[in-house]
């Protein structure tokens, strides 16, 4: 009897053990799902925040009559100011488009284009902004840099950059996101996101044509990697194998000595070369005329 107890004994040992096993295992899983389930939520409130803070802007008065202003042989800067109020050109913008040969009917697509109501698509938690249809762009410039506000991780906005190579083409260097390489690929990936800003460095067209071609012969193939200037140097001449999309167009012209990031700190973004005194604005789509990317 004693030999029985033993073994009744030992089985309900075993019993409480195998249940115990059980018990923790159904509470492990319960707290990897609360966890995953706070991280989600917590992200989807940091959207819901950005979106209330942020909104694609489009203009709030009326759409005008461009035909006397296109007629003219010079323009005055207030012929300027109604363009850029009605397209978002810049004087550099409208000049640029101002003697080609379809330059004023091109004007008058970014005006139609500019007016028209877009329906803004975003991606769950990891939003990428985009609309319906491709914008018209300004002539692009070799070393014209482009940049949009659309890219946001939760209630983070950290923008998406690229380096025109190529204006007449108008090919980009971009460095997309993890799991990719730098690479060449069409400026439309930009045309058809819910904003974007095309900017110029005020230097000289052969000196930013020198900096496209650095880019192109030097800067593509490179891993993607965001923490690029936290766990690794920021600029290293000897070896270039790592980059994200403003820290490509940052390198190319730090290579020549002008250094882009608006604030110098470790890492660089989008809106601090957007807000950097070396550059002026192009053309914008979805920013506010006069507060562009200055909110952030």
């Amino acid at each position: 009897s004693s030999v029985k107890a033993k073994e009744s004994g030992v089985m309900k040992n075993r019993k409480r053990k195998k249940m115990s096993w059980k018990k923790r295992l159904a509470i492990t899983l319960a707290c990897v799902v609360f966890f995953v389930s706070s991280v989600l939520i917590g992200l989807q409130l940091g959207v819901i925040y950005t979106d209330k803070t942020w909104k694609h802007w489009y203009p709030d008065y009326e759409k005008a009559d461009l035909s006397a202003v296109l007629a003219k042989e010079e323009l005055t800067q207030e012929d300027y100011d109604l363009l850029y109020a009605q397209t978002g050109l810049t004087k550099i913008g409208v000049d640029g488009l101002w003697s080609e040969a379809d330059g004023k009917s091109r004007i008058l697509r970014i005006q139609n284009f500019y007016f028209a109501e877009h329906t803004v698509t975003c991606n769950p938690y990891t939003y990428l902004e985009t609309i319906e249809s491709h914008a018209p762009y300004a002539k692009l410039e070799d070393g014209d840099i482009i940049v949009s506000a659309t890219t946001h991780v939760s209630g983070w906005r950290l923008g998406h950059a690229c380096l025109v190579v190529d204006g007449d083409r108008e090919k980009i260097a971009e460095a997309l996101g993890p799991g990719t390489q730098s690479w060449i690929t069409d400026a439309s990936t930009f045309s058809n996101l819910a904003n974007f800003m095309v900017l110029r460095p005020k230097f000289d067209k052969e000196f930013r044509a020198e900096v496209a071609q650095y880019a192109k012969d030097n800067l593509i193939g490179a891993d993607y990697n965001f923490s690029i200037g936290i766990l690794s140097k920021k600029y290293n001449e000897k070896e270039f194998t790592r980059t994200q999309c403003a820290h490509l167009v940052w390198y190319a012209y730090r290579h020549f000595d002008v250094d882009l990031d608006s604030n110098g700190g470790l890492v660089v973004t989008p809106p601090e070369i957007a807000n950097s005194p070396y550059v002026e604005i192009v053309q914008i789509f979805g920013f506010h005329p006069q507060q562009l990317w200055s909110k952030f």
